[in-house]
């Protein structure tokens, strides 16, 4: 890494104009003063970041030129001609012209051999002007090397050691020489000296550019290592038979707690299931046992809430039943004969139809449709189209009765389906009531509308009407007693019949509720799905 960015360096500061520029000056100019020099140096200071940015790959960066004239500085120093052919990196470099080479080298200030990478310098004629070194601060790479755990040593050739973590002996050096007859960038050989026997571990390292390499070792005694193999061994199997038995016994001691928990979800499922409720006792944690009670916990809460709702169905349902036993025992009791009511009819009808009575005929005519079709649905299920005309029947009677003071209409949007099927009489009792407590009052403009609607998924039938109307209390009572499934009158049994049967038949969120203002009317909202229920 730390050659990488020396080279990086290099190349930068040989491929800038600005300093093979100055490099040609200073090499050429015969300086008065150091003033003088200095000044010449000032573009240079761009060099001053590498040094201080790469401080931990590079120690120094100097220029050399043979003018003997300058003063040396931060960026030149002064070689003299003979002095470069007594340096062993001199001639290699002049003969790269202008690439890099590699050289462990002395250095003159701290009389030290460090690691320097060398370039020179041309001008345009392609003479040497100078000659570029930059010097490795091997700190980095000799930490890495006295911190490993092993003997291990960093060579620049066989006789010049970088860096070493230890002391090496007669022995080693001889080990040090045959490491160079090693083949290969890298590998493992075993190495016989003096009778023992070293396992050597090395790597080359190159430099692309200059061809030379630098390389690692690692030299251990076959002996030592096989000891130290044998010692690590022994704690490894030890670490692991202790390890082994820790593992065994927290298996043991979770498999205890574990089945004691499943044990207690046992226990209060088997309540569950029993329905004793009260006897469920809760288990806490945020294990998967504590998060599977907090499901069995919510699926009991489900179940009672469920069972609550039967019981509450049911019992709807034995009202319900009580009240048409109700309806049907007041019936039996002013039951007469239908054939002779019909056949009695039907003579009222032709005594009419004889003695040109066109409004009396058509009266009886309708009542007794109305009375047929009544007395003979039961509790089966009607079209709407049947119910539709029983209203219009019951409307031409009431025609004849109110005649100009009160007007009636049914209307039936086109997209209605009158063919679906429906509780009978869902509609005639509320259609009284309009007459009897709203509408019986007017003397005139009375109104009564039944508009017939449907939605994607309801049917929607509103009875509206412009009579009496009631107060707010007597609205709340209503509401109450359609909730409750009581009649909130005596008499009133039909309108909440209707409204239990629709509920029970299609669900709690349909039946009837009603709108009213005193002295304005009342508007009674009948509402159940479009599909039949199952």
């Amino acid at each position: 890494e730390s050659m990488n960015v020396a080279e990086d360096v290099a190349a930068q500061i040989y491929n800038d104009a600005t300093v093979k520029e100055v490099v040609e000056k200073v090499a050429t100019r015969e300086y008065k003063s150091a003033t003088e020099f200095n000044a010449d140096c000032e573009s240079l200071r761009f060099i001053d970041k590498y040094t201080e940015y790469y401080k931990d790959e590079i120690s120094d960066i100097t220029i050399y030129v043979t003018n003997d004239t300058i003063s040396s500085n931060w960026y030149f120093s002064f070689i003299g001609s003979e002095d470069m052919k007594k340096l062993r990196w001199y001639v290699p470099t002049r003969e790269k012209q202008g690439k890099n080479h590699w050289a462990y080298a002395m250095d003159d200030a701290e009389k030290r051999k460090v690691l320097q990478l060398t370039k020179t310098i041309q001008n345009d004629e392609g003479e040497i002007i100078g000659v570029l070194a930059i010097q490795l601060s091997t700190l980095k790479t000799t930490e890495r090397v006295l911190k490993r755990d092993v003997n291990s040593v960093l060579f620049y050739k066989e006789n010049d050691i970088i860096a070493t973590n230890f002391m090496p002996d007669k022995t080693y050096r001889e080990v040090f020489k045959t490491l160079w007859d090693f083949e290969g960038v890298k590998g493992s050989e075993i190495v016989m000296q003096e009778v023992k026997e070293y396992l050597v571990t090395y790597e080359r390292i190159y430099s692309e550019d200059s061809g030379i390499y630098f390389m690692v070792a690692s030299i251990q005694n076959t002996r030592d290592l096989m000891f130290d193999f044998t010692e690590n061994s022994f704690i490894s199997m030890i670490t692991v038979v202790v390890g082994l038995v820790i593992s065994i016994g927290l298996i043991i001691i979770f498999s205890e707690i574990f089945g004691n928990r499943i044990f207690m979800l046992r226990e209060q499922m088997h309540h569950v299931a029993n329905g004793e409720y009260d006897m469920v006792e809760p288990i806490e944690g945020e294990d998967e046992v504590g998060l599977l009670y907090q499901e069995l916990e919510h699926m009991m809460k489900d179940i009672k809430k469920l069972t609550s709702k039967v019981v509450e169905e049911q019992v709807q349902k034995e009202k319900m039943h009580t009240q048409q036993k109700e309806v049907e025992f007041k019936m039996l009791a002013s039951q007469i004969n239908p054939h002779f009511l019909y056949n009695t009819l039907e003579t009222i009808r032709m005594k009419a139809k004889i003695n040109k009575q066109p409004e009396i005929e058509e009266l009886v005519k309708m009542l007794a449709k109305i009375m047929r079709r009544n007395i003979s649905v039961g509790d089966q299920m009607v079209t709407l189209q049947s119910e539709i005309e029983l209203i219009e029947n019951y409307l031409v009677i009431q025609n004849y009765r109110f005649s100009d003071r009160i007007h009636a209409e049914v209307l039936v949007d086109e997209n209605v389906n009158t063919q679906i099927m429906v509780v009978p009489l869902i509609m005639q009792p509320f259609v009284e009531n309009a007459y009897v407590h709203g509408l019986e009052s007017k003397e005139s403009d009375g109104l009564l509308q039944i508009h017939v609607m449907q939605t994607e998924e309801d049917i929607i039938i509103e009875i509206r009407d412009n009579g009496a109307g009631m107060t707010s209390y007597r609205q709340a009572v209503i509401r109450r007693s359609l909730h409750e499934g009581e009649a909130f009158e005596k008499g009133h049994i039909g309108v909440n019949n209707v409204n239990q049967r629709i509920r029970i038949l299609y669900g709690e969120e349909y039946g009837v509720d009603l709108h009213s203002v005193l002295d304005e009317g009342t508007c009674i909202t009948i509402r159940f799905p479009v599909e039949s229920p199952s």
